[in-house]
């Protein structure tokens, strides 16, 4: 059991983290996912090809860790303030 819970901790921590990186992003329909309006509301500049850069499972929404990555990655600028 120790063991078991040696593994969860570190990511049940982890997904604290990720969480916490995130900006905030309105999910204005509610669905869970985001799409290019949704994300041009805090990235205005961003086109349907930058779009297509971050759902990188092309199905037309962005979820948390498309997201995640594309901060990660560059793709997206963090938000500031």
């Amino acid at each position: 059991m120790k063991r078991i819970a040696a593994l969860i901790l570190p990511l049940g921590l982890a997904g604290a983290a990720f969480a916490q990186t995130l900006p905030a992003v309105e999910d204005t329909d509610g669905n869970g996912v985001w799409s290019l309006a949704e994300l041009q509301a805090v990235w205005p500049e961003l086109t349907e090809d930058g779009f297509g850069a971050v759902d990188t499972n092309a199905d037309g929404a962005v979820d948390p860790v498309e997201l995640q990555a594309a901060l990660d990655g560059g793709v997206l600028k963090p938000v500031e303030g």
